[in-house]
Parts: structure tokens; sequence; C-alpha cells
């Protein structure tokens, strides 16, 4: 380059003269300091940047703890951020595939990011995984605080949140291998058990974190009934207790539960995965997987005792998809100790409270009859008491459709021992029908017992106070009338019996006619009552209640294709009060109140429904007529 320009220096003075010497010197010597400058920037650009990797020559990536990324006092400041088309970024070696633009704004990124200082990415994500794995590859190489970057993970999935989940996984992974079990456990709750048995009951039960994370594994599918929070606190009760007994079994046999576990485990494992008869680490989390459901299935095991101790009819499927050899095995090793050990640890289960109860009366619409039944068979004598229990259950069953039958029931049972509490839990009946969605007030036809009444001005007295109720819906009033029927009317009058049955004697055909007595109808601008004796110990009444300008329509519940008449609605309606399962027998009682056959009713209804449905509505379960939820839900107007 020098002999070039001395060259050059002495053709010019030929050319112009000696007298120009100067001015070329100045000229080229600018020259020459332009080409210096431009030389130093193209070989700077050819070089790598300080913080750009080159894996061809063994560059190894700047450890996050330790390094502060060079800048240059005339760094201008970056500020929009390059794009870079997302893909997915699986190590920090993908940084060599980035432009050195990009490189150039990653270390300005990762820089910002260590000084606390968060750069909106702009969807740009790759950054922030690149940033990831350079964290991770920093605590690799060191491997001495990993404190420090669990804080910068964490606050790299709080400001990118789409790195969260892959950075927990990660450090999971690296808490797990230097021995952090605690702190891994504590980041696997923090990310996936929001929703684990183990982190939900934790403080609610004071849980050790051995039970914390046995519960943490359990699989469970959330129900009606396990997810009443009572409930389920018994169940996990119910199951922590049934594993500390079944450990004290296997421990007095010279063995342990998960002993017994992992090998009925790995037999399954081995017939459901099919890898090789020994087993090594490779195949080690199949059998924990295994491991795990056998604890599901025990958790479901304590879900059903709970749910019997309840009376909660329905039941979960507690039966393993095993094969024969294997569920043999099951059943011998693990089956058979469960048996013998729930019956007594079912006695410790707490009765559940009064906000339970309400729910679980709501859930099963019969449940009522279990506790009714203790009501009757407990039965002291005392009516007063009887009908506080009763009016007790009713309030349990506030949210029950059926809860006028509890009343219904109580009142047939003890009308045998008391008329005026019969005839008040009547009105308790009828108070709770008339405001239930299904009744509807239009026809009414219940049985009650004919020993409430001696004579007909007793039931005409009735009958005007139901009348009146229905109009005034104050429970209070008529029940304060109730128990004034069977007040004296009169004076008694002294006849001369030898008169009387000279009478009778003469008028003997007049006397039958009389006895044919409790055969009424009353009616007034409201309502028609007819009441009919149905045997010796019962008789029929059937309130019905004139329709007026001001009556609201009456809208079916059910949707206006399928041609239901009345009678349908009406048995339908005692399908649904009775959780869709109704005894043959009432509806045989039913039908003959009508002056119809059951099978005629039954079969009218499943041909309303068959175009809609394309089966029969209503099927023939033994003594019973059921109906499908499925099919009952088709048929309800949305």
């Amino acid at each position: 380059m020098v002999w070039i320009l001395i060259i050059l220096i002495f053709v010019l003075v030929f050319l112009l003269g000696w007298w120009a010497v100067p001015l070329i010197i100045i000229i080229f010597i600018i020259l020459i300091c332009l080409a210096a400058s431009q030389e130093s920037k193209t070989k700077s650009e050819n070089q790598p940047d300080s913080h750009s990797i080159n894996t061809s020559q063994g560059y190894d990536a700047p450890s996050v703890i330790d390094i502060t990324p060079a800048k240059s006092p005339n760094e201008s400041p970056i500020v929009e951020v390059p794009y870079w088309a997302h893909q997915y970024v699986y190590s920090y070696s993908e940084i060599n595939r980035a432009t050195h633009k990009q490189q150039r704004f990653y270390f300005h990124f990762k820089n910002r990011f260590l000084n606390g200082e968060y750069i909106d990415l702009n969807e740009n994500t790759n950054y922030a995984f690149i940033l990831l794995f350079d964290l991770l590859n920093g605590y690799d190489r060191q491997q001495t605080n990993i404190a420090e970057l669990e804080n910068h993970l964490k606050l790299l999935g709080q400001h990118y949140p789409k790195t969260k989940s892959y950075a927990n996984s990660f450090l999971i992974k690296r808490m797990e291998n230097a021995g952090n079990n605690e702190g891994a456990e504590r980041i696997r709750e923090e990310e996936y058990g929001y929703w684990k048995l183990g982190v939900i009951y934790r403080n609610k039960l004071n849980l050790t974190s051995n039970q914390v994370k046995l519960l943490n594994h359990i699989s469970y599918s959330s129900n009606n009934f396990n997810t009443i929070d009572f409930c389920m606190k018994e169940i996990v009760k119910l199951y922590l207790s049934l594993v500390g007994e079944l450990q004290n079994k296997y421990i007095q046999e010279g063995t342990t539960l998960d002993a017994e576990l992992e090998s009925i485990a790995s037999l399954i494992a081995k017939q459901k995965y099919n890898y090789p008869k020994n087993l090594d680490t490779k195949n080690k989390y199949l059998v924990d997987g295994v491991i795990y459901e056998i604890h599901s299935n025990i958790f479901k095991y304590c879900e059903n005792a709970v749910r019997e101790f309840y009376g909660h009819k329905r039941k979960i499927n507690i039966d393993p998809d095993y094969r024969a050899k294997t569920k043999e095995l099951y059943e011998t090793k693990i089956y058979s100790k469960i048996t013998e050990s729930l019956p007594d640890l079912v006695l410790k289960i707490t009765p559940p409270d009064e906000e339970t109860e309400i729910e679980l009366n709501s859930q099963n619409t019969t449940r009522w009859k279990m506790q009714f039944k203790i009501l009757t068979e407990n039965y002291t004598g005392n009516p007063k008491e009887f009908v506080a229990a009763v009016i007790a259950l009713g309030k349990l069953n506030k949210n029950n459709p059926s809860v006028e039958l509890v009343f219904f029931e109580a009142s047939k049972f003890i009308a045998k021992y008391d008329r005026i509490s019969a005839l008040s839990l009547y009105m308790h009946y009828l108070f709770y029908d008339l405001q239930s969605s299904t009744f509807d007030n239009r026809q009414l036809t219940k049985t009650i017992q004919k020993s409430l009444f001696k004579n007909n001005e007793q039931l005409r007295d009735f009958e005007i106070i139901v009348s009146e109720f229905l109009q005034s819906k104050d429970l209070k009033k008529a029940l304060q009338n109730v128990s004034g029927i069977y007040a004296p009317k009169r004076k008694k009058i002294q006849l001369n019996t030898d008169s009387v049955r000279k009478v009778r004697q003469q008028h003997s055909g007049t006397v039958e006619l009389l006895n044919e007595y409790l055969q009424d109808e009353y009616e007034d601008e409201n309502n028609t009552i007819n009441t009919r004796e149905i045997n010796n110990d019962e008789i029929e009444m059937e309130i019905i209640q004139k329709t007026t300008l001001n009556d609201p329509p009456r809208i079916s519940p059910y949707i206006p294709a399928i041609p239901f008449v009345p009678v349908h609605i009406s048995i339908l309606t005692l399908f649904a009060k009775n959780n869709l399962s109704v005894s043959q027998n009432e509806i045989e009682i039913f039908a003959k109140s009508k002056g119809l056959f059951k099978n005629q009713i039954i079969e009218s209804i499943n041909e309303a429904c068959y175009e809609q449905l394309d089966d029969n509505l209503i099927e023939d379960d033994d003594e019973y007529y059921i109906i499908n939820p499925d099919y009952y839900q088709t048929i309800l107007a949305k």
C-alpha cells in the first residue's frame, strides 16, 4: 500500500511540478486514514461478536452466574426487537441459527433481564426460550446456587408466561438431581398441584408431607358427591386410615404395602405394556404408574364406603380392568385386606353436617326414606316429638324436589296414633307441594287415613280448611284451624236407648244409607274437593282448583313437539319426584284413579315419545318402572 502511494506521488509531481507536493501529501494522508477506518470496521463485522456463539471453535456459552456482557460506551440503545420467526427451541445452540442482528439483540435482552429490566418481546418468544436454556446451562456448569436459578426462572415465567411450564419442569429435574426433593415437590405443587388432593387438604386436615405426596398422585374423577367438601374430607381421611391399616397388616405378615403393590404393579405393567421380563430403570416409571392406579382404586373403595354410610345410593365403578390371573392376585393380595379393614374404619366417619345433608338430599331424592325409616322404627308414642322430627327432616330436604313426600308419608304413619298430628303433617305436605314446580295445584289425588274423620262434618270442616289454604297459602293459620276440627260443636244430648232401638228397627234401610259417610263433595268458588272411600283404612281426596281468568297458563316442562296430554304429565311428574323410578304398584293405583290401566298409560307415553327418542322412554325393571336419565333430559324443554 505504501509503495503504491510513493509511485502516485512521483507521477503527480512530474505532471504538476514540485509546488504541489505538500498538497498531495495532505490529501493522501486523509485517504489513508479513511481506508484504515473502513478496514477496521469490516474486520470487526467479520469476527464473532463478544457474545455470539461459534460451536465449531468450541466456544463455551457465557455463564449466567458470573457473566456481565460487555457494552461499548458508544453503543446506541436497541429499541426495536428484531423479528424472529417462531420455532421450537430445544437448546441454547439454537442461537447459532440466528442472524447477527438477532444475536446482538439477544445479549442486550439478556443483559437487561439480569439487571431487572424486562423488554416486551412482541411475541418473539424465541429470545425468551434461548434465555431459558442459557440460564440452565449456566447452572449446569457451576451447580452452586439453585436458589438463584429458581429465582431467575420464576421471573422468566412471570414476564414471559409461555416459558413457565417448561422452566418449572427443568427446575424440578435439577432439584431432584441435587437431592432437593422438598423443593422439587414444592415447585411441582405450585405448577401442577393447585387441584391435587394433597395440596387442597394439606392445611385443612393437617397432613404430613408423605400424606400430601401420596394424595397428590391420586387420580379421581370429580362428581356431585365428592365435590361436596365435607364428603371429600371424609373420603380422604378414610383413605389415609385404610392405607395405614393395610400397612400394619402387611408388616404383621413380614412384608410391606409398598412391596406388595410393586410386586402386583410389576406384573400388571408387564402384561399391559409388553416389555421384557427383566425390570430396569427405563421401565420403572411404568410400574410406578400402575402403583398410583391401584392407590386411586383404593381411594374409590373409600368413596363408595362414605357414600353408603351417608345413604347415597349411587356408587362409582371400582372393578379394575385387569386380566383374569392378575385380577385374582389383586383381589387376594389387596381387595381382601380392604374388605377386612373397612367395616371398622367406616364407623369412625363423621356424620354429615346440616349443609351437607341438604346437598345430599337434593342429589338423591329418595335418601330421606332411610332417615324416615329410623324415625318410624324408633317412634316412642310421643306424636309432638315425631312431628318436630319430621319438620326437621323436611328442612334438610328443602332443596329436594320430592320434599312433600316426607310429610305425606309421615301423615299416613302418625294417623293411627294421633289425628291432629296427621292432619297437621298433611297440611305441611300441601304447603310444600304447592311450592313444587311439578305439582301446579290442578289435579291432586292422594290417600289419607279414614280413621282421621269419624263423620262427614269433620271431613267437611277439613275440606274447607284445605280450600282456604290453597288460596291463602297461610300454613300457620291452616294449622290453627286443623286443631279445631275435633273440638266439640254442641252440647252432648242424653238419648233414650230403648227409643233409638225401636227407630233402628223401623228404619233400618235408612240407617244403612246414612252409614255410608265419607263419600263427599265440597265446592266453593275456587275449588272442588271430591272425597271417596278406597277401603276400610283409607279415603282418597281429589283437589281440583277452578280455572279463573287470572290464572297463569299451564306450561308443560317438556318439549312441545311431544303430544303429551295432562295424564302423561302427571305420570312424568311422579317419576321426576321419585328419581325417575316408580313402583308398578304406585302406577297401577294412579291409573285406577283415572279409570285407566297402567300398561295403557305407559304404552301411550312411550308412543308419544318414540319419534323423538327412537326408543321407549319408560322401561319395565322388575317391580319398578324406570326412565333413562339421558332420555328424560332429551324430552325436557331447554
